[in-house]
């Protein structure tokens, strides 16, 4: 907020608005377009606009002015924002500059102050490129060598898009005050409106001109005051629409008019709300020659002596009264709709007479009292309950001997049915009341105000829509801040639906400081609030202390110390009915392995949270307090990683924790993600009948009515990145990698409640995100069944206890079994029942209890750790042993039902209520079937397509939008277990080379891919190509032609390839590093970290279709001929180097080959570069083989490397077995094929040798220059059609698909092209259009040599980059442009394909 003022001809106009600034007033010296100004104490600061760009040629100028700094040595640091405001990035000559010259350092511009005018004044201008599409610059100042001045805890911030926004406003106000020049202009900035307020004097009165720029249609009202600021009378008047945003009116003060002050205030009609200045009204002083022609007003009369009659004023009601008797007769007659009532206290000559009117606006009140003291009214609305909702005190006026009056108005809005009052002595702090209950009086009603109530609750409701959307915003904001949170982030749910909260942290000034933004959206019902806090010392640590005492730390003004552990400060509004406040604190950096992390001196904060009146205290959810920690250190450092933090401090730090409470945290996790995200809801896919079953005579290559599904936004990538977390925690809960119990005792029938709970929740967001499925579906397979045979598990094991006379003795082997099912069932009880049945089985054969315990993965040390140990072994038990076999077989089964969701028969039994009796028999065929063993192909082929067939049923029913969550989680269950027996099938069946098998394999492991990745649109265009083509490929009919049947078969298998590797990769990407991080936090093993991605990718699809893949290659290549080579980059003569084996690319980047070197390569993702000294790269599989045009295959034929790829893991085996370590020659055939063979190693150099060599290379390096070409365009067009295309003008990649095209059929389109050849930058550069840029950026790369360090040369490269963003585009490039591309949308535009 701030006013500044215009007198004794001297302009100040203001706009704070533009300024990242705190409310402070403005000095009186501030000059005209002010754009940045702040007291610094006894110092101050402006900067000022001092031309625009259309003035300036483009260039926008400002003026940086201080005052008051002595003539010390001091800097301006700064630099500029291009995505934001809040950005810092260095700028480039082109984009800004600064007089004196600016000089560049690490990570920002700097330019000296010039020394001081007399006037202690230092001046600094800095001009900026409006073409360069920057949003802001922002500075400090620095004195060296420590000292640095900022806005508090900000740098100082000049916005251009807020000038840009007040530009029209400014250019009106410059106007209008140059008209008059003596008029007198003040300036206002609230809440993102700005205002102005001109006044002139004229014959007899003023002129005021008000001019407010707002995107809102305000109305002023207005008003004159006196010294005192208290409003004389009220008028309202409409702005006017000038331009823009900019409104303006006009007021004409006549002399009776006149005043100390002109008030007033602005009122948006659309939402009901005032904007005032701060908590004040807008008040702008008349200048003292206008305010002198003031009316004076009459002085008042001398006060006549009381009368000793009662007189009151004239009002309102009646009824018997014996005091007021003849004052309520009188007012009867003349407002006979009043109302009125006679109050008595009773053994007190106290009377009361309460009157109201009721009018349209208000209801007016006058009390009457005799008393003999005098007293005090207190009064409030009510409704039917008489529960006061309001409390207001009103002094009673003396109006005669013993008689006393208050009159009062209540506004409509706050009438309810009674109005409930008591009076109160003050001397003798007594309250007189009507017995023992309040005086309560009904209140009249006007027929106008139901009207005005429905009015006002349907405002009040429009009101709480825009503020519950607000959370909504919140919500979906929450993720951007995260994302510029480089240090730490914490998201929080608070209790009792009181709101949510996050707090993050991010490294400013270089690192120097970080900065702590608290943000909450708070439920309005609480109005203003304040977090209650403490700090942590250390990130470890637990202890709070006083965040006063954290003298280092900038926090807001307001800070009020409770103890020596505890603080408050009141959360301020901020947009969007949020609330929060920032803080700045000293921070350092450290080294972290490899990485620099920034780490600030407080290790984080503790907090809960109140309102200001201190009537509710709240916390987040699960009633713990809230709690950040502000360190990179040992975090994880990808998306999510707040809820990791909860995750390891559960894991790790808790001293309790169970399966029960593990899934009650998910749970936590799941609902507050969901709030944050959309659900993309069943309703939107299409049939899943639509999609399995193709019409063939309809399906043209991938195209079909079905595809794609469905279309899914951006965000489903970071939905997965979250589910993914889920899925590592709940599998290393599965996998015991997590303790199942610490220090807590659960019942059996709350642990099957919460698992029920959670898996119908896991159903339920199965059916609402399908990006989501896959992992999902993981998910729920690695908890329990639940059930309703919780509470059976703890009867059910006395009932055997008791019915063979095993007694409860404490320390023997089967009490403490049953002491540990009573207090924490686990899934490890089912192996535990195993072991005990196979030991009686046995007749007491301890070897086989541990053998089955061992295959369920638990050890004597597991047993031990339960907190109700097993410390025994069990013992043969004198009964009918059979009998007792029996009883454990049956108990075994009641075990299952709630901990084990896998086993299928238990399964099936278990849905069977949900499932049609076709598929029912479907599924207890396959049960039937004797498991995954097979003693011929055709038998391991015929339970393939078994479990096929019931899959498809059941894909068909979790893909009906009707079906129910419940019915969901049952069938996720049954085909999570189909997958596994379907997978360990193909695993199996290692010597199927049949074609059509084959072929119906991949077509329904691709169903069943499809039917869990609905969103994977080239999956579904894959199964349609194979459900189209595959039949007839597979029995070598497709086109007549054996070859062209196995070619087409071998081009979509290619395509599958691709697509189920860079599905593998995207689970390698999410579920690895999540693995390895969790793991070494909770100490996991490490053999089970390396397998962890193998174990769950080896019972999947991805991987039954993977071996598919594998071996219809070999049939395929053997049908259409094709040789066992790729050749990717061929070279036309041999090379020549030493064989090595690595086993991915991505493994020797950065690495050089003294020696000239052939490598026989595992994976080589196609991003990689070739290393240095490589002649040659030959990639063992075709699975991990790059594209044709990937970057490494670019490079590769770029620079002459062999790049071929292997399709025979015979061929590359021997290479290895063969010439590892060896020197060999690699030939290229021309019928595709390629040798390699044993060559003789050249002679070696000496060591002189190899040091002159060394030497003469670096001489020469010294004295070479980088040449780089930055002028010649090569003679080359603007811009060249495909027609116009050759090998000298654009790359392969065009060119290829120039010359495909004429190749095609008709109805094989290609996409529609033109190409900016080479030398088209160079052309660019040298334009007129680039006259400046081109010396600045042949300049910058002029500092390049041989000789140039890296950290040197990222700091030009930098700096080059920002250069050739600032580049403009010619109009010869623009029209030469846009007539290729009407050429060629004329030949090969929409006209030509709608045709097709």
């Amino acid at each position: 907020r701030s006013r500044i003022s215009r007198a004794q001809g001297c302009e100040y106009l203001v706009w704070p608005s533009l300024i990242h600034l705190p409310s402070l007033p403005f000095p009186p010296h501030c000059p005209a377009t002010a754009m940045l100004s702040a007291n610094l104490g006894s110092q101050s600061l402006h900067v000022d606009l001092v031309a625009e760009p259309e003035d300036a040629g483009g260039w926008m100028a400002f003026e940086v002015t201080a005052r008051g700094f002595g003539a010390a040595e001091m800097l301006m640091h700064w630099g500029v924002g291009k995505k934001s405001a809040e950005e810092w990035v260095v700028p480039v000559e082109t984009q800004a500059r600064s007089t004196p010259e600016a000089s560049r350092v690490p990570g920002a511009m700097q330019t000296p102050f010039p020394g001081p005018t007399g006037e202690d004044v230092r001046k600094i201008k800095v001009e900026v490129n409006s073409d360069a599409g920057l949003c802001a610059f922002q500075f400090v100042l620095h004195r060296k060598p420590n000292e640095w001045m900022k806005n508090g805890p900000s740098n100082f911030i000049v916005d251009f898009a807020q000038a840009e926004r007040s530009k029209s406003f400014r250019e009106l106000v410059k106007a209008a005050s140059s008209q008059e020049p003596d008029a007198k202009v003040s300036c206002w900035s609230a809440s993102g409106v700005d205002v102005a307020v001109i006044g002139a004097g004229k014959a007899g009165g003023c002129e005021i001109q008000a001019i407010v720029n707002s995107e809102q249609d305000l109305v002023l009202q207005y008003g004159p005051a006196g010294a005192d600021q208290r409003w004389l009378s009220s008028t309202r008047l409409n702005l006017e629409k000038v331009k823009d945003s900019v409104s303006k009116a006009s007021i004409s003060l006549c002399a009776a008019d006149l005043n100390k002050f002109l008030m007033f205030v602005l009122h948006d009609p659309a939402v009901n709300q005032w904007l005032k200045d701060g908590g004040r009204d807008f008040a702008f002083e008349l200048p003292a020659a206008i305010a002198s022609q003031a009316a004076k007003p009459e002085a008042p009369k001398p006060a006549e002596k009381e009368k000793e009659t009662f007189a009151p004023q004239p009002r309102l009601q009646h009824q018997t009264t014996k005091k007021f008797s003849a004052f309520v007769e009188e007012v009867k007659a003349l407002e006979p709709d009043a109302r009125f009532a006679a109050f008595s206290v009773p053994g007190r000559d106290i009377e009361a007479v309460v009157l109201a009117t009721a009018s349209e606006t208000e209801c007016s009140v006058h009390v009457l009292v005799h008393s003999s003291v005098e007293l005090v009214l207190q009064y409030g609305p009510a409704a039917s309950d008489r529960a006061w909702k309001a409390s207001k005190r009103v002094p009673l006026a003396r109006s005669g001997t013993e008689k006393y009056e208050a009159c009062f108005s209540v506004p409509v809005a706050e009438v309810d049915t009674f109005l409930m009052f008591v009076l109160h002595d003050g001397a003798t702090n007594s309250w007189y009341k009507n017995g023992n209950s309040d005086f309560e009086f009904e209140m009249p009603r006007h027929e106008e105000w139901d009207r005005l109530q429905r009015e006002q609750e349907a405002r009040d409701k429009q009101e709480a829509q825009l503020i519950l959307g607000a959370r909504d915003a919140f919500l979906a904001s929450r993720r951007d801040r995260e994302a510029k949170s480089t240090i730490s982030f914490a998201a929080f749910e608070l209790e009792r639906d009181c709101g949510s909260m996050d707090i993050s942290c991010y490294s400013e000034d270089g690192g120097k400081t970080a900065k702590v933004e608290v943000r909450a959206w708070l439920h309005p019902r609480l109005g203003a609030c304040v977090l209650h806090f403490g700090v942590f010392e250390t990130p470890s640590a637990r202890q709070w202390s006083c965040p006063a005492d954290a003298k280092a730390v900038q926090w807001p003004a307001g800070l009020v110390k409770v103890d020596d552990k505890a603080g408050q400060l009141q959360l301020q509004k901020l947009e969007d009915h949020t609330q929060g406040f920032d803080f700045t604190v000293p921070a350092h950096s450290e080294k972290e392995g490899d990485e620099t992390i920034i780490e600030p001196d407080i290790g984080g904060l503790g907090f809960v949270l109140k309102t200001v009146n201190g009537n509710e205290w709240f916390k987040p959810e699960g009633g713990a307090d809230g709690s950040v920690r502000f360190s990179a250190k040992g975090r994880w450092k990808g998306d999510w990683a707040q809820i990791v933090d909860r995750i390891v401090e559960a894991e790790t730090s808790w001293s309790q924790m169970s399966l029960k409470r593990r899934y009650e945290v998910c749970l936590e996790f799941v609902d507050s993600w969901e709030k944050g995200s959309g659900g993309t809801m069943m309703r939107k896919l299409n049939s899943w009948n639509t999609l399995v079953h193709v019409d063939s005579s309809k399906a043209v290559w991938s195209r079909m009515p079905s595809m794609p599904l469905m279309d899914l936004p951006d965000s489903e990538g970071s939905k997965e990145d979250f589910w993914s977390w889920i899925f590592v925690w709940q599998r290393f809960s599965f996998q015991q990698l997590l303790t199942w119990e610490r220090n807590t005792c659960t019942q059996p029938r709350m642990l099957a409640a919460t698992t029920n709970q959670i898996t119908t929740r896991m159903a339920e967001l199965w059916k609402a995100h399908p990006g989501c499925r896959l992992w999902i579906r993981w998910t729920l397979a690695t908890m329990g069944r639940g059930g309703s045979a919780g509470q059976q598990i703890r009867d059910e094991i006395l009932v055997i206890m008791h019915g063979h006379g095993i007694k409860e003795i404490h320390g023997t082997y089967y009490e403490q079994w049953h002491q540990k099912l009573h207090n924490n069932t686990t899934p490890a009880d089912i192996g535990i029942c195993r072991a005990i049945i196979a030991y009686l089985r046995s007749g007491g054969n301890m070897s086989e209890y541990w053998k089955v315990l061992d295959a369920h993965g638990i050890t004597k040390e597991h047993l031990t750790s339960y907190s109700r140990p097993i410390t025994t072994e069990p013992y043969m038990v004198d009964t009918d042993v059979n009998r007792l076999i029996s009883d454990f077989e049956r108990y075994l089964a009641i075990l299952r039902s709630v901990h084990d969701a896998l086993d299928l028969q238990l399964a099936i039994d278990h849905a069977k209520g949900c499932l049609p009796g076709p598929v029912q028999g479907k599924l207890q065929d396959v049960c039937n079937m004797g498991g995954t063993g097979f003693n011929s192909l055709d038998e391991g082929h015929g339970k393939f397509m078994k479990i096929a067939s019931a899959r498809e049923d059941l894909l068909a029913i979790l893909n009906n939008k009707a079906t129910d969550p419940n019915t969901i989680k049952e069938l996720l269950v049954i085909e999570y277990s189909l997958e596994t027996q379907q997978s360990v099938l193909v695993q199996g069946l290692t010597a199927e080379q049949r074609l059509p098998q084959l072929c119906d394999q991949l077509k329904f492991l691709l169903t069943s891919l499809v039917g869990h990745l609905p969103q994977e649109d080239e999956l579904q265009a894959l199964l349609a190509d194979w459900t189209t083509f595959s039949t007839d490929c597979s029995a070598k009919r497709w086109n007549n032609s054996d070859t062209d049947s196995a070619l087409l078969l071998k081009a979509m298998c290619d395509r599958v390839s691709r697509v189920v590797g860079e599905l593998s990769d995207k689970c390698q990407t999410l579920m690895g590093p999540k693995a390895a991080f969790l793991g070494g936090a909770v100490d996991a093993p490490k053999k089970n970290i390396d397998v962890f991605v193998d174990e769950v990718l080896r019972g999947c699809s991805l991987m039954a279709v993977s071996l598919v893949l594998q071996r219809l290659e070999p049939v395929l290549r053997d049908i259409a001929h094709l040789p066992p080579w790729q050749m990717i980059s061929p070279v036309d003569k041999p090379v020549q180097g030493e064989l090595k084996l690595i086993d991915k690319m991505l493994g020797v980047q950065g690495q050089i080959f003294d020696t000239p070197t052939v490598l026989l390569s595992g994976a080589v993702s196609g991003e990689e570069e070739v290393p240095d000294g490589v002649v040659g790269v030959l990639v063992r599989s075709a699975k991990e083989a790059p594209d044709i045009l990937s970057h490494c295959a670019v490079r590769a034929r770029n620079f002459g490397v062999l790049l071929a790829t292997c399709f025979d893991p015979n061929i590359s085996h021997q290479i290895a077995k063969d010439f590892e370590g060896k020197w060999v020659e690699v030939k290229c055939k021309p019928d595709g094929t390629l040798t390699v063979a044993l060559a003789e190693r050249p002679a070696a150099m000496s060591a002189d040798e190899e040091a002159a060599k060394a030497a003469a290379e670096a001489a020469k390096a010294a004295q070479a220059e980088v040449k780089m070409n930055l002028t010649n365009d090569l003679g080359c067009q603007w811009c060249v059609r495909p027609d116009e295309m050759t090998k000298t003008n654009v790359g392969s990649k065009s060119l290829n698909l120039a010359l495909l095209k004429p190749k095609l059929p008709g109805d094989i389109l290609t996409p529609q092209a033109v190409a900016l050849p080479y030398g088209s930058m160079q052309k660019a550069l040298v334009d007129p259009a680039n006259k400046e840029v081109l010396p600045v950026l042949e300049k910058v790369l002029g500092r390049l040599h041989p000789t140039t360090s890296n950290d040197e040369a990222q700091s030009i490269f930098e700096e080059a980059q920002q250069i050739v963003e600032s580049i403009r585009f010619p109009t010869d490039l623009k029209e030469a442009m846009k007539k290729s591309m009407e050429e060629v949308g004329e030949k090969d535009g929409e006209a030509r394909i709608k045709s097709i």
